[in-house]
C-alpha cells in the first residue's frame, strides 16, 4: 500500500475545487487520501476522507500562491507543480445531488439557457478592505448581464454585497457548495468576478466570462497586482473583459461569449 497522502490547498471554496482533481489523481494511483478542507461537499464521490482545514500535518500542497510570480504558468499549472501530481486536467466529474433544486430552477427558466452570476461582493471574502481594487464596477457587470438577453440569470454567492446585480432568480446565501456544483453542471455558462467561479466553471468545462477590475492590475500590493487574467485563467473556454474596456471591446467580448453559450 502506498503512503497516505494528506492534501491541502488554500482555505477557500475555489481552493477546494482545485484540490479535488489532485486528490483523485492520488487515489487513482493507489494512495489513501485525506483532504484538509472546510468544504467536504466538494469531494462527494471522490473516495477521499475530508477533515477540517488546517495548514499543519499535511504532505501534499495543492496550492498556487508560492508561484504567483511565475509568468510562464497559470494558476492551475502551479497547483499541479506544487502538488507533484504532474500535468493533470482541471476536471471534476459531478453527479447532481439536489435534484429538487435543479428541477425548480429549470422550471423557472422555462427552456431558457441558465447562466450563473456571482459578483459585487468583497474580493476573497475579506471584510477588512484588503483587495478591494479587485472588485469590478457595477456598471460593467450590468453591461454583461444586459448582453444575456434570452437567458435565465441566476445570482449565487454568500456574504455581504457591495452592490446588487440584476438577476431573474436570486439564490444569494441560499446554496450549499454542492448546490453550486449542481447549478453549474446544468448552466449554459457562468459570469463572475475573480473568485471561486473561475475553478467552478473550468472544472466543469463551462463557458466563463470574468469581469476584471482594471484597478487591481495597478494595485500597490504585489499579490493583488499579480492576479491577472493570464495567470488566473487556464482554459480557452474562459474569457474576460476589463471593467473600463471601450464599448467596442465590450461588445466584441459579449459576441464571443454569446457564441460560446450558443445563444
Amino acid at each position: 500500500m502506498c503512503a497516505v497522502k494528506i492534501i491541502r490547498g488554500g482555505s477557500g471554496l475555489g481552493d477546494s475545487l482545485y484540490v479535488r482533481p489532485v486528490a483523485e489523481h492520488y487515489v487513482r494511483i493507489g494512495h489513501t487520501v485525506t483532504v484538509k478542507s472546510d468544504y467536504p461537499e466538494v469531494f462527494a464521490g471522490a473516495r477521499v476522507k475530508v477533515e477540517p482545514f488546517t495548514r499543519q500535518g499535511t504532505n501534499v500542497l495543492a496550492h498556487y500562491s508560492s508561484r504567483k510570480k511565475y509568468a510562464e504558468t497559470n494558476q492551475w499549472q502551479d497547483v499541479c507543480i506544487n502538488s507533484g501530481a504532474g500535468n493533470l486536467p482541471l476536471k471534476i466529474d459531478w453527479q447532481i445531488r439536489n435534484r429538487a433544486l435543479i428541477n425548480e430552477v429549470k422550471a423557472l427558466a422555462n427552456h431558457r439557457p441558465i447562466v450563473m452570476v456571482n459578483g459585487g461582493r468583497p474580493p476573497m471574502g475579506r471584510t477588512d478592505g484588503y483587495g478591494n481594487e479587485m472588485l469590478p464596477s457595477r456598471a460593467a457587470f450590468e453591461q454583461v448581464i444586459a448582453g444575456l438577453t434570452g437567458c435565465f440569470v441566476v445570482e449565487v454567492g454568500k456574504g455581504s454585497e457591495v452592490y446588487p446585480l440584476s438577476a431573474d432568480l436570486d439564490l444569494s446565501g441560499k446554496t450549499t457548495p454542492a448546490d453550486l456544483l449542481d447549478l453549474a453542471s446544468v448552466a449554459r455558462g457562468l459570469v463572475g468576478q475573480c473568485s471561486f467561479m473561475i475553478p467552478l466553471a473550468e472544472a466543469l468545462d463551462k463557458p466563463l466570462m470574468v469581469v476584471w477590475a482594471s484597478a487591481g492590475l495597478k494595485s500597490g500590493i504585489e499579490f493583488i497586482r499579480l492576479c491577472a487574467p493570464k495567470k488566473i485563467l487556464s482554459k480557452p473556454s474562459s474569457q474576460w473583459v476589463m471593467d473600463d474596456a471601450a464599448p467596442e471591446v465590450f461588445e466584441a467580448a459579449m459576441r464571443t461569449f454569446r457564441a460560446a453559450l450558443e445563444i
